[in-house]
């Protein structure tokens, strides 16, 4: 089973990305995040047509995320928080969670603290899949490493220690960072950013125990990057003996 995740910085601008991510991959699953768009607009014909069943949480204008699957979609929850940052699942006999963590602005400013404290919830909230294969795939807006940021010695927004701490608890949890070694996965659209790979590894799997067990393998799809009007992320893809 092929489970993508990918922070699409606007589903409706990007369906012709998430066409030829499908065509080329053929995911199973896919999380979407940042879809930024309600429910009742969002594009479900077209992600339909491919072979996708939906469960999406919307919000006009940002935020936003949705879980795309070849199985039946059941067990649908997307009240983690007030924003549409959060949507779990159970689908091809496992569950899964997209999930788009707030990006925080910058270090010590009020959406700092909040995004740290949607962490401390988060790691709380995921006790109910103690005993469940769970998977978890999302942009976290965290480097969890200094190595996973291109600025030496970078500790601003997404680098800073208490934001590392934070995703540390989750890893504490029981929870692994599956690719953890898999490379960049954002870049600024500035400064010809993805060129000169000045990049940050925001995008990442957990897998609780059960779900580790069944890992097969994992990239960054950096082809989906670098087509006609990207988004600013690549699209991160694990696969799993399901």
């Amino acid at each position: 089973m092929k489970i993508v995740s990918w922070n699409a910085n606007s589903i409706r601008a990007r369906l012709d990305s998430f066409a030829k991510l499908a065509e080329i991959y053929n995911p199973d699953i896919i999380l979407l995040q940042e879809t930024r768009v309600e429910d009742n607009q969002f594009p479900r014909e077209a992600i339909g047509d491919l072979g996708y069943n939906l469960a999406t949480k919307g919000q006009k204008g940002r935020n936003g995320v949705a879980i795309c699957s070849k199985y039946p979609i059941e067990e649908v929850y997307s009240d983690f928080c007030e924003e549409a940052r959060y949507i779990e699942a159970f689908t091809g006999g496992i569950f899964v969670a997209s999930i788009y963590v707030p990006n925080g602005h910058e270090v010590d400013c009020p959406q700092y603290y909040y995004k740290l404290e949607f962490l401390k919830n988060l790691i709380n909230y995921l006790e109910k899949f103690r005993d469940e294969v769970f998977i978890m795939g999302g942009d976290f807006n965290v480097g969890p490493y200094p190595q996973d940021i291109y600025i030496k010695g970078y500790d601003g927004i997404a680098g800073s220690q208490r934001e590392r701490d934070a995703i540390a608890e989750i890893r504490s949890a029981g929870y692994k960072d599956m690719l953890e070694n898999g490379g960049y996965t954002w870049w600024s659209y500035r400064q010809r950013g993805f060129k000169k790979d000045n990049g940050f590894r925001l995008d990442q799997f957990y897998m609780n125990s059960h779900s580790q067990k069944l890992f097969k393998d994992g990239k960054v799809l950096l082809d989906i990057r670098t087509l006609e009007r990207p988004s600013d992320h690549a699209p991160i893809m694990c696969e799993i003996d399901r």
